[in-house]
């Protein structure tokens, strides 16, 4: 009979000690999720707010090479480079319109003297 009791109260015992063993593993478990959920928001926010320092920087840069004199001289020849394109591609429209002028007018003077020479043949 003691040998029974004794065999209860250790399975009791060993029985109390899995669960008080889950529930501090659960605990831990938890509480390492919480702090893992921590630790990746404050990461997030460090580089959300490195990110907004690093494009703030970018900006300042580049406003600051724009108000360059070499930055205004380029900008200034950009813009008569395409003008000087524009005049050119212009001219170049005026020539070809006056080279088909005069090659339509061509035309139109051969078509009347093969006109004119079929008619004088077919009289004869």
């Amino acid at each position: 009979m003691k040998s029974i009791i004794l065999a209860g109260t250790l399975l009791l015992a060993a029985g109390c000690m899995e669960k008080h063993v889950t529930v501090t593993t659960t605990q831990r478990t938890e509480s390492a999720a919480e702090t893992a959920t921590q630790d990746v928001r404050a990461t997030g926010q460090e580089i959300r707010d490195d990110a907004k320092e690093l494009g703030d920087e970018v900006n300042r840069r580049a406003d600051a090479i724009n108000q360059t004199e070499a930055a205004k001289r380029v900008a200034q020849g950009a813009k008569d480079l395409g003008v000087a394109i524009k005049e050119g591609s212009g001219e170049a429209a005026e020539r070809a319109g006056a080279a088909l002028q005069r090659a339509g007018t061509k035309m139109k003077n051969d078509a009347r003297e093969q006109k004119t020479a079929t008619a004088t043949d077919t009289q004869h």
